[in-house]
């Protein structure tokens, strides 16, 4: 019976134990902001980017500066916070960040995940628009050369025509880029707060200290039953009731009565045992004078 009131017992603490960790434990909300990554600019003449490699995307995502540009528009929320409860994840075949962002707020949570967003866009527009630059640069210093070259060379001769030509493929390459809008992408799914914290519910709880303490409680009865039952208790439960018994003044006068109804004393101090076949006398006086002589 005590085995089982052990058991009982522990799974009733243990359960109670899951329904305080649930009380204080901390809730966490994450928010979801979707951007898509675009094809940012045309770069050469007649070839131009259709696909984004959306690993090397994913990875620009949480970048130092892209966190830095959010942390800025986030008061309060340093680099390493947002690195460190943001999740970029890109679903199969497509062209889309996932911005997963987390918080002790649900509103807190949105607001970083689409400032994260917001941040990515910004940093890949002004990264194309960086790389468009340069290249027009580039592009430029060639054709400054180029120009060079041709006012040098005669009129009508081979090599000014090859120059012209060169010249004014630079000169196409130059405008094409110039004129050519790069759309980097767009938030196209806001963050809204979430409504529902990352909390288990609450059946989680008392499923997990129910499992502990039938779990531990099986354990704890076994061993208080072996230790019950164990020889050491055997023995002390043995020595108690004999103990008692012998404190018994009513006992010990009955075993007392009983030890005179088998022995007979005669005439002559002598002692008759009845069960002996023989009826042998033997003097208590004799015997006493042994004993001392012994």
């Amino acid at each position: 019976m005590q085995s089982w009131l052990v058991l009982v017992g522990t799974i009733v603490v243990f359960t109670l134990a899951g329904v305080g960790i649930f009380a204080i434990y901390p809730q966490k909300y994450t928010a979801e902001a979707q951007h898509t990554v675009e094809p940012i600019s045309v770069l050469s003449s007649g070839s131009s980017f259709n696909t984004v490699n959306m690993e090397t995307e994913r990875v620009v995502a949480t970048s130092t500066s892209v966190l830095s540009r959010a942390s800025e528009d986030l008061d309060g929320t340093s680099v390493e916070a947002l690195r460190a409860n943001t999740t970029i994840e890109v679903p199969r075949n497509s062209q889309v960040l996932v911005f997963q962002v987390t918080a002790n707020s649900a509103q807190l949570a949105a607001d970083r995940a689409n400032a994260l967003a917001t941040a990515y866009g910004e940093e890949r527009t002004d990264n194309a628009r960086a790389v468009v630059e340069r290249t027009t640069e580039e592009l430029g210093n060639s054709i400054t050369q180029l120009q060079a070259l041709l006012d040098s060379q005669a009129e009508g001769s081979s090599e000014r025509a090859a120059t012209q030509l060169q010249l004014q493929a630079l000169l196409d390459q130059q405008a094409l880029i110039i004129a050519t809008p790069f759309y980097s992408g767009t938030l196209v799914t806001p963050a809204d707060p979430p409504q529902k914290s990352n909390r288990p519910s609450i059946l989680v709880f008392v499923a997990a200290g129910m499992f502990l303490g039938i779990l531990l409680g099986a354990i704890v009865a076994l061993i208080v039953s072996r230790v019950r039952n164990g020889p050491g208790s055997a023995y002390k439960r043995s020595k108690a009731e004999g103990d008692g018994a012998a404190g018994d003044p009513g006992d010990v006068d009955e075993r007392d009565e009983r030890r005179g109804d088998d022995v007979e004393v005669d005439e002559d101090d002598t002692l008759i045992e009845p069960h002996d076949d023989e009826l042998a006398l033997r003097p208590m006086r004799a015997r006493t004078v042994d004993r001392k002589r012994r």
